[in-house]
């Protein structure tokens, strides 16, 4: 791993000369920055904040949309594709790609390490900093690091594994080029992290911006359970329901309060008995969730995002989704959805997605360009639904402008913790055996919670909708003995339909691969994607479990002084570059 050093040095330069006078009694610049600065909480707070600002640049979201999205059965290429895109696309991943690079990642993780490093001597410093605050920023700055890592192990397998901040020279090559550690240590350590913080992270902040700009304990919730289901260690199906009902509880008291000052004006209301933002008419119009989720932001079901706005633009969604420019001149970004998924409403028209005419999400996620279909999903403040004649549809959706604030990016959201607890109970079926009486217990408690998600989208509440279109359970190809691999393939299409270009679904398949122990339910997924040119190729590749990661870049091997070892993957691949330099 290369020398990252702390851009916080950099950034304290300006407030360490304050006078010309001193001149003689200058320190050096680490002493100064190190001991003088470090004084009080605001200073733990603004490092501290600024590891979220680093997690917000462009080289650190583009990654977590490429790694998590580009190489699924959801996308192919649009207009002006870039060429290391294009590649990964194709399922040709050189070792000079750029999106290989990974140290936008440890630029965040030696920003949170430092503040784990510092706060503790600033409390011992600082009589306003109290420990309950103490801990608070201590859990944040522990779950953002854990965050990072749990990024590159999904995206990379095994990487270097760092917990003390980069803030000297001392210790030599041995501090700043560091192995690689296994996808498995990692993910223990990360977990037992989480663990261990999540009872000192803040509930609720003063500011409703910050209750999903900064890392609370249901985010912290959310990722454990998502890590639960990818380790699936015994105990750990039951440990990704306990925090999930943690999240379901939180999100309960905040309903009811919300409730009981908005009323009939509260866009919330219960599915399942879980609360969620309704899609229900207003007026002759409905289509709240996307508005308020995608659009507005910072929504009652964010459980942590990204924020941008005009100062700190999102770097990602005008480039590669939906174009930021006016209407007049619309088209498909640089990616596009992969055309069966907007075509028609059944298999029969190759469809295997959108199944209901009357599901919210197909019109809230797609938009036709032509003969394809572009990427709206963030592109849009706001689309308006309506029924005419028993039909759904997009009756309104305005761009976002390019001076316009730019959309906020989710990371976790409560939807995708309700779909991770069914998920739970389906391997807890799984493991209980078909027939058993635990299983159907387990199987139907995880369709109550796919099936609140569905409800929430598909409008079917609607009476005139209603009359024209009845909807049963069917809906979901529901029935009460519907065996354990069939309610997995439930919840894994309606992941996919509530999550479709969120960054989700590659780590999807590659979740469902490890667990399969082959590729071969991945393979049938992205093969449709791929023509004839490229088909053969891609299905060679990805019969190599270590070929679901990226390789590492070629710099970083070979400026590791040998600690890195190139993913055995793209050992060939490595061979053939350093003999063509």
């Amino acid at each position: 791993m290369k020398n990252i050093k702390s851009l916080l040095l950099v950034t304290l330069l300006g407030a360490s000369f304050t006078s010309c006078n001193d001149f003689l009694n200058l320190e050096p610049l680490n002493d100064i920055v190190l001991e003088n600065f470090w004084t009080d909480k605001s200073d733990v707070e603004s490092v501290l904040l600024g590891a979220y600002s680093a997690l917000e640049q462009s080289d650190c979201l583009t990654r977590m949309c490429v790694w998590g999205e580009m190489r699924s059965d959801n996308v192919v290429e649009g207009n002006g594709t870039g060429e290391d895109i294009r590649q990964i696309l194709r399922e040709n991943i050189l070792i000079t790609n750029s999106y290989c690079k990974y140290t936008a990642f440890y630029d965040v993780i030696n920003r949170a390490n430092t503040v784990l490093y510092y706060a503790p001597q600033v409390a011992d410093k600082d009589p306003n900093f109290l420990i309950d605050e103490l801990l608070a920023q201590e859990a944040e700055a522990v779950a953002l690091r854990c965050l990072c890592y749990w990024y590159l192990i999904r995206s990379f397998h095994d990487v270097p594994y760092v917990t003390e901040p980069s803030i000297d020279d001392e210790g030599g090559r041995d501090k700043f080029y560091v192995p690689q550690s296994s996808f498995e240590a990692v993910l223990d350590s990360i977990i037992k992290d989480l663990e261990s913080v999540k009872k000192y992270a803040v509930n609720k902040y003063a500011s409703e911006d910050a209750n999903t700009g900064r890392i609370t304990k249901s985010a912290i919730c959310a990722m454990l359970a998502d890590m639960y289901l990818w380790r699936g260690n015994d105990g750990d199906w039951d440990k990704c329901i306990a925090v999930c009902e943690e999240v379901n509880t939180l999100k309960m008291q905040d309903y009811e309060k919300i409730k009981s000052k908005e009323g009939r004006l509260c866009t919330l209301n219960l599915f399942n008995g879980y609360p969620l933002i309704s899609d229900a008419e207003s007026d002759e119009y409905f289509g709240n969730s996307y508005d308020e989720i995608f659009g507005t932001g910072n929504s009652f079901e964010s459980l942590f995002e990204l924020p941008y706005s005009f100062d700190v633009q999102n770097p990602f969604v005008g480039t590669y989704y939906q174009s930021y420019q006016s209407e007049q001149n619309r088209s498909v970004g640089q990616i596009k959805a992969y055309q069966k998924i907007g075509d028609g409403f059944s298999s029969s028209a190759g469809n295997d997605v959108f199944e209901s005419p009357f599901d919210s999400r197909y019109f809230q996620n797609l938009l036709t360009r032509g003969t394809s279909y572009a990427i709206t999903k963030y592109a849009y403040s706001d689309i308006d639904l309506r029924v005419s004649s028993g039909t759904l549809l997009r009756d309104y959706y305005n761009i976002r402008g390019q001076y316009a604030a730019q959309p906020n990016w989710i990371v976790y959201r409560y939807t995708e913790v309700l779909l991770f607890e069914a998920e739970a109970y389906i391997m807890k079926a799984k493991a209980a055996g078909d027939g058993s009486a635990e299983a159907t217990t387990c199987k139907e408690k995880a369709y109550n919670l796919i099936d609140a998600v569905n409800k929430r989208a598909i409008i079917y509440d609607v009476d005139r909708v209603r009359k024209a279109n009845p909807k049963t359970l069917a809906d979901l190809n529901y029935t009460s003995n519907l065996s354990v691999a069939g309610m997995e393939d439930l919840l894994f299409k309606e992941r996919r339909r509530e999550l479709m270009y969120e960054g989700k679904r590659w780590y999807d398949l590659v979740r469902m691969a490890r667990r399969d122990g082959n590729q071969t339910r991945l393979l049938g997924f992205v093969e449709k994607k791929h023509d004839s040119s490229t088909l053969s190729a891609v299905k060679i590749k990805l019969k190599n479990p270590y070929a679901m990661y990226f390789p590492l870049a070629k710099d970083e091997i070979r400026n590791s002084y040998g600690c890195l070892k190139q993913n055995p993957a793209y050992k060939d691949d490595e061979e053939v570059q350093q003999a063509s330099h």
